[in-house]
This record gives structure tokens, sequence and C-alpha cells, in this order.
């Protein structure tokens, strides 16, 4: 069972790599899909780090393929995804 401050510290590497790369969230999602819980996390938490592996779906870095699918964003939106996501987590950490 993943812990929630080791989703936060992959998500914050994630972040920090000059690149997202669709392997190191693929590994974030999985550790997320995988686990019929996160340890420490309370249920909003939870939910949270869910809703956000489902939309790291739409991830695609390359710019051609995402011109072929409305729904598919890039690195930028990504990274606006995580650091929302991580601040909710935070947000939600006494409820």
């Amino acid at each position: 069972m993943p812990t929630l401050e080791g989703l936060k510290d992959l998500l914050k590497a994630i972040l920090t790599a000059q690149q997202l790369t669709s392997q190191r969230i693929a590994e974030y999602q999985q550790l997320v899909w995988n686990a019929s819980g996160i340890q420490g996390a309370n249920t909003k938490q939870e939910e949270i780090l869910r809703e956000l592996a489902l939309d790291l779906d739409f991830f695609e870095p390359n710019e051609a393929e995402r011109a072929m699918e409305p729904s598919y964003f890039g690195e930028e939106r990504a990274r606006t995804e995580i650091q929302r996501a991580l601040q909710a987590v935070d947000e939600w950490r006494n409820a």
C-alpha cells in the first residue's frame, strides 16, 4: 500500500524534472490504481490522488498526437494538474 507522503514525494519529483515523462506518470498511476488504499490519507485526499491519476491519462507529451485528440493535453497542463492536486491534498490534511 503506497503512503500519502510517498505519493506526494513522487509527484514533487515529477514536477521538478526538467521534462515530464509518460513513464514517471505511469509509475504514479500504477501505484494509485493498484492500491486498495493509501496509507496516511483520508478519504478526500485519496479521492484527489485517484482523480489526478485518471486526469493524467490524458497527458500526451507528443504534440502531433495531441493534435489528433482534443482531450489530450501537454506538459504545462499536466504540471498545473499535479500542483493543484498537491495543494488540495494539503488543504484536506486535517479533514
